[in-house]
């Protein structure tokens, strides 16, 4: 069926070429040794992500490097890494000009350090939050999303962003743009969907998102976790933040990585906090372990005894489970690019900025619901409903009718069985003939 759209989306932005700012070498200033050697470690750590790790081999072939202390690299990545105000221009909610800071959130995901809008996963500062940074925490700790009931252009989250040019290496050749993300609050940002926009001249990039939605019903919790073929989770609030609080089996892949990443290489990538606050954070001492296990991360346990899956043709794989969700939300997200049109053509400042607006293709969405087709009770009530229609009586007379006959013939039995030992017991009372043989 068809519901109006009063819903909410989660756009994450990762700045994820851009490397570091070049204050950080102000101290290696006369030893270029050493600062090819950090600007060499750097570009490892920001090319570290999923999944894409393979690519890392390539990019230290005959390249010198330097170890980073593994407990200072989080922090050197944290204090390298763009602001808001480095990153945004403008930002727009429903046509009104917000500040960028007001409504946009500190995220961590496989790819980075990235910025989000509306993400119940994003990192959160009780001490300074603004009072309209989406999403908002209720009573009951329970987090909140901003909602939205219009469609079209111009009707969602609209970003400018700068290209970030001077920030790159020089011998950075990779394109200028940002990897951005369409998701549900709940969800954890799973980077592999991303749209990879670049910084081009005059151009508008258009996200158009249309939803579905799987609801399940109660009906479900009286059937068993295997019979149901989905899992039910629970309510969730602030206690399960910051990072895999979400029904989405993206998310639970998500932590799935990060375990047998930390079970292979005993570390966690800079971008999360070490797992489980076990071993340390991966540095370049690790990159050949990432490497091996670069293709690992990507295939989940493949199901037992299912046709399809050959033995061959099963890669090594992570050992977990996801089970889907019985309710979710599933967005389709479908990428548009414009020409953007200027009035006042004195003004160029903008024409390389990279340009995107996220809104909803259509006022409605789809909404499916999942429940049990049949217990015993609508079974009763189906038999007793086609014996009505056909028999011209209902259930329950038939029932009542062959209770009557079932009742009868023990009567019947009970009598006849009664007047047969009456007959016996005279039979044996009757006095014999003296002379009879």
């Amino acid at each position: 069926r068809n519901w109006f759209c009063f819903q909410r989306y989660h756009i994450l932005v990762c700045c994820f070429w851009v490397s570091i700012f070049f204050f950080f070498f102000s101290k290696y200033s006369n030893d270029s040794d050493m600062k090819t050697k950090w600007s060499n470690s750097l570009q490892v750590f920001g090319r570290m992500r999923f999944p894409q790790n393979t690519n890392l081999h390539f990019f230290l072939q005959n390249r010198s490097v330097v170890h980073i202390p593994l407990d200072d690299i989080s922090d050197i990545m944290l204090k390298l890494a763009p602001t808001i105000e480095d990153i945004f221009h403008k930002c727009f909610w429903r046509g009104i000009a917000y500040r960028c800071v007001d409504i946009l959130r500190f995220q961590r995901t496989e790819e980075g350090f990235c910025y989000s809008f509306n993400s119940k996963t994003a990192k959160r500062n009780i001490k300074v939050d603004n009072i309209i940074n989406p999403p908002f925490i209720g009573k009951e700790g329970e987090l909140f999303p901003i909602r939205n009931n219009a469609a079209g252009e111009r009707t969602g989250l609209k970003l400018v962003m700068y290209n970030m040019s001077n920030e790159f290496f020089p011998d950075d050749e990779r394109r200028r743009g940002y990897n951005v993300m369409v998701h549900t609050p709940e969800t954890f940002p799973d980077v592999s969907t991303g749209y990879k926009l670049h910084a081009a001249h005059d151009r508008i990039y258009r996200i158009s998102v249309s939803v579905a939605q799987v609801k399940a019903d109660d009906s479900l919790n009286r059937l068993s976790k295997h019979n149901r073929y989905c899992y039910m989770y629970g309510a969730k609030t602030m206690d399960d933040l910051p990072e895999f609080a979400s029904e989405n089996e993206d998310t639970c892949y998500s932590d799935c990585r990060l375990k047998t990443v930390y079970d292979k290489c005993n570390c966690t990538q800079y971008f999360f906090e070490p797992y489980k606050g076990l071993g340390t954070h991966c540095g370049i001492q690790h990159i050949p372990c990432l490497i091996v296990n670069d293709v690992i991360q990507r295939n989940p346990t493949a199901p037992i005894d299912e046709p399809g899956f050959f033995e061959w043709s099963i890669p090594v794989s992570m050992n977990c489970s996801c089970p889907s969700p019985c309710s979710f939300i599933e967005y389709t997200t479908e990428l548009q690019h414009d020409v953007r049109s200027f009035i006042n053509t004195k003004v160029l400042s903008t024409r390389y900025m990279v340009d995107v607006e996220v809104n909803y293709r259509e006022l409605f969405a789809t909404s499916y619901r999942r429940s049990m087709k049949y217990n015993t009770q609508d079974l009763l009530v189906s038999f007793g409903g086609v014996a009505s229609l056909f028999l011209g009586c209902s259930l329950v007379s038939i029932v009542e009718i062959f209770y009557v006959i079932y009742k009868t013939s023990v009567e019947l039995l009970q009598k006849h069985c009664c007047e047969t030992c009456y007959m016996e017991e005279s039979d044996s009372e009757t006095p014999q003939h003296p002379f009879t043989n």
